[in-house]
């Protein structure tokens, strides 16, 4: 435990340290007002609200800039806590993968964007119900969204990997772990009333889904409209062909009202968002997409190969082979894998080096056997 701990907490990149340090002096400053409140009260406060830092509905017109800093503010000590946690291990994970300066426009973009569609939301509750509970004791703040956009990223880049907490005796792959976060919402909604933790969780990842789909650029190409990140297949399977149709209308809509482009060269919004569409046009072979394609597949081919892998330190003790046989071996495999081993030992060197950088930060990978 001792050295996964060091590993979480020394190296960690300059703009996860900037991150951290402001989640820290923005809570701070609020608790401090907070505490200056309640003494200047004659009664006790009912709520843990700073309106110069988190996000009030009803006061955003006189603190506009409470849009952002509610993102840093945390109004209570276990979500302070976890927050900084997940911040540290994904910020630290994600930034050496993207860079700084893409990582700080991920989370203004989905931070941002969650808790403008979670103030929209009050607001129109409170127009459609008339209580103003909604406008002045609700308050927007924390990272919920940033996080739950967390998980869409690395259902991305790492869909496959499995994360074993409690000594290896749960284990979740990386792409189930947003489902785990929307059920957490709903159980938090139904039980404890949690109606903003509950929208900024929903819409956090949508909005981050968005983002890595269609706006995000990475070596000239905008967006990734791979299958195997189109989004259906976030939801159960029962649900896939509604959720198809439904978000193939609201793409089209988008395209009309120039929000999206059109997926063809002649201007077609046939373009099926969930599966492969027979309409639309494959990415042609040899092109900048159809490449990256191609080598998003071999990456994933080959981290599933690596974690189906047998542990080598599992049965008895290894003997050394004889050179001859070494010999052997090594040109029978060098000869198996002669087809595309550039393109997969590159993929794999940038595979093995983000998962080492993220399991030293988190958990062990648990190998299957």
């Amino acid at each position: 435990m001792a050295p996964q701990f060091k590993a979480a907490v020394t190296n960690v990149p300059t703009l996860t340290k900037s991150l951290l340090s402001t989640v820290l002096i923005i809570t701070g400053m609020a608790y401090v007002y907070i505490y200056r409140q309640t003494l200047d009260s004659d009664t006790p406060l009912t709520h843990s609200h700073c309106p110069l830092l988190g996000l009030v509905p009803g006061m955003i017109i006189y603190a506009p800039w409470t849009v952002v800093t509610s993102l840093f503010f945390e109004n209570t000590l276990l979500t302070f806590i976890s927050s900084m946690v997940i911040l540290l291990l994904c910020g630290k994970y994600l930034e050496r993968v993207w860079g700084s300066r893409e990582l700080l426009q991920f989370i203004l973009v989905t931070g941002v964007a969650s808790n403008i569609v979670t103030w929209f939301g009050l607001v129109l509750t409170f127009y459609m119900s008339g209580d103003d509970t909604y406008l002045y004791n609700v308050q927007i703040n924390g990272l919920a969204g940033v996080f739950s956009a967390f998980l869409v990223a690395f259902k991305y880049l790492i869909p496959e990997h499995r994360i074993s907490v409690l000594g290896g005796v749960v284990a979740i792959r990386v792409k189930n772990l947003l489902g785990l976060a929307t059920v957490s919402s709903i159980i938090c909604l139904v039980f404890f009333q949690a109606v903003v933790f509950y929208n900024l969780v929903n819409v956090g990842w949508v909005v981050g889904w968005i983002y890595i789909r269609f706006l995000r650029v990475q070596d000239g190409i905008r967006g990734d409209r791979s299958e195997a990140f189109a989004l259906v297949t976030f939801f159960p399977e029962f649900l896939r062909p509604v959720i198809g149709f439904l978000s193939n209308v609201v793409y089209q809509l988008f395209v009309k009202f120039q929000l999206c482009p059109p997926t063809s060269a002649h201007g077609s919004t046939m373009y099926d968002m969930e599966n492969q569409p027979r309409h639309s046009l494959a990415p042609l072979p040899g092109s900048a997409r159809a490449e990256a394609e191609r080598r998003r597949a071999l990456a994933l081919k080959a981290l599933d190969m690596r974690l189906s892998k047998p542990s080598s330190t599992s049965g008895s003790p290894s003997v050394p082979a004889a050179p001859g046989a070494t010999n052997n071996a090594e040109a029978t495999t060098s000869a198996n894998t002669d087809i595309n081993a550039n393109a997969l030992m590159e993929q794999q060197s940038a595979t093995n080096k983000e998962s080492n950088v993220l399991f030293d930060a988190t958990s062990e990978v648990t190998k299957e056997v």
